[in-house]
């Protein structure tokens, strides 16, 4: 049966049912207007066409298959890769109940145990962000009436100055480096490329006669424009010729297999990773750092050499800028220019002290 309820200045329409009760809202209408309303539901409800059926029954498992057949299609390699990463620690603490059974009370558990076994509430709230992006997702299919991460607050984040390597730091960095890890790292401080940037970047990309390099991103679905200066032009010349031996402290000759990725094995296929090489150097340079570094190292160096945040912002190819305020800290000048621009900053009216009467 069906039966209208006013409430919150609106009329609703209400399904009982022995195990629970339906909502539809009417709206703002006068009651009139809400029993030919309910009555039209009623009968749309009769014929099928009234979509108020129980959520499906489905375990924790088998959504996440779901889950991530929707994340490869819709999301970035990155993305859907980081997403399976985060999943495995969902598939450990929660097992395999029914999705109805992942409760607001299981989720701050999950939160809790994180933080106990060590992880930086950053990282935790990274994983709370994916869960609660699938529990939405559930209920948009229909799997969940309602999201359990509702009430679910994330954890402070103390936000701590950007980290980057000095200009002694990467010149003894670069010094340690194998053969074939130095013109890597040499692209990384000249251009601040993300790693995948960087792993699938083609000689096509590059144009020498303007000393640009055309970077296409995974992460943001698209494309920025990246000058050379002169060390990176004349490092990406002379790996057009040379090819560095992985493990080998020679060149040879590069091949026409190694002429698709400027970075590859031996049998031209495009780079997975260089990170052995890269802690291999951390170790013997004495520095502490991971290959992301690089990257807020090339934008902290721009900024604390004048370069205005819109422009480091272009290169990074960050989307907004609120991303690249991090970096705002280092340009001592950076609010002082501001207020400096309005069109009032410079005194035209030369105010006097007056001299006290004797």
């Amino acid at each position: 049966m069906a039966y209208l309820v006013y409430k919150h200045n609106a009329y609703y329409c209400v399904f009982s049912d022995k195990r629970r009760k339906h909502w539809i809202r009417i709206g703002n209408v006068d009651k009139k207007t809400a029993k030919q309303i309910l009555k039209r539901l009623e009968i749309e409800r009769i014929l099928g066409r009234l979509n108020i059926t129980d959520s499906q029954k489905i375990t924790l498992f088998e959504f996440i298959e779901k889950y991530l057949d929707y994340s490869r299609v819709n999301k970035s390699e990155t993305s859907y890769n980081r997403e399976c990463e985060v999943i495995r620690h969902f598939k450990r603490f929660f097992g395999n109940p029914t999705l109805d059974k992942i409760t607001t009370e299981r989720i701050e558990e999950y939160k809790s145990l994180r933080v106990k076994e060590g992880m930086k509430p950053a990282t935790v709230n990274k994983e709370l962000a994916v869960l609660r992006f699938m529990l939405r997702k559930a209920v948009e299919w229909n799997y969940l009436r309602d999201n359990p991460f509702k009430g679910i607050k994330m954890l402070k984040v103390t936000k701590q100055p950007v980290r980057f390597l000095t200009q002694e730091e990467i010149d003894r960095l670069i010094e340690c480096a194998s053969l074939w890890l130095k013109p890597i790292l040499i692209v990384l401080r000249n251009t601040g490329l993300r790693r995948h940037e960087l792993l699938n970047l083609r000689w096509k990309d590059i144009d020498f006669d303007n000393k640009t390099i055309l970077v296409t991103s995974r992460k943001t679905n698209s494309f920025r424009i990246i000058p050379m200066n002169q060390e990176l032009y004349q490092t990406l010349l002379w790996l057009k010729d040379n090819y560095p031996l992985p493990y080998m402290d020679k060149t040879i000759p590069r091949q026409v297999n190694q002429m698709d990725y400027v970075f590859c094995h031996p049998n031209g296929n495009t780079l997975k990773e260089f990170k052995r090489s890269f802690y291999n150097a951390c170790r013997k340079a004495g520095i502490k750092a991971y290959p992301h570094l690089f990257r807020h190292t090339f934008a902290s160096h721009l900024v604390m050499n004048g370069v205005d945040l819109v422009s480091v912002k272009e290169l990074l190819g960050h989307t907004n800028i609120t991303t690249t305020m991090i970096y705002a800290h280092l340009s001592p000048s950076y609010k002082a220019n501001t207020v400096e621009r309005l069109p009032w900053s410079k005194p035209k009216i030369a105010l006097v002290k007056n001299s006290s009467q004797s």
